[in-house]
């Protein structure tokens, strides 16, 4: 496979975590979190370090997967809330509590905004495929 090849492959590079996966799409990141999980400190340390994992991870927006969160432990608030990325994040929910708690990261010093629909994160985030 020659490197122009490998660049064009719509496969993203998938970075499986204990409670996340990220998603390298090489224009944007992917972050699926595990449905039903309490977020603590420590997950938010483990995300860090698989975030350095990606490639240029500084210079790509984010789109984050609420999926039914059950909870963000109050260290896990407090470190969300400081957190800064370089370039937006799209964070996505479905139901009142992901809303809830998406907030925390809507506070954060990050250009953040908060989507119940896909493509309308993508639009907002700049990677919206073509029609």
């Amino acid at each position: 496979m020659t490197a122009d090849s490998t660049a064009q492959r719509s496969e993203p590079i998938r970075h499986v975590l204990e409670h996340c996966e990220i998603l390298d799409h090489r224009r944007w990141m992917e972050v699926v979190l595990r449905a039903g999980h309490d977020v603590t400190d420590a997950d938010l340390l483990v995300f860090r370090a698989g975030l350095r994992e990606v490639a240029d991870w500084q210079s790509k927006p984010m789109l984050i997967h609420m999926r039914s969160l059950l909870g963000v432990s109050l260290e896990g608030r407090a470190r969300i809330s400081r957190y800064r990325h370089p370039t937006r994040i799209a964070v996505m929910g479905n139901s009142p509590m992901d809303e809830i708690i998406a907030s925390f990261t809507l506070r954060s010093p990050s250009r953040t905004e908060y989507f119940s629909d896909r493509l309308e994160a993508l639009r907002w985030l700049g990677v919206a495929p073509p029609h």
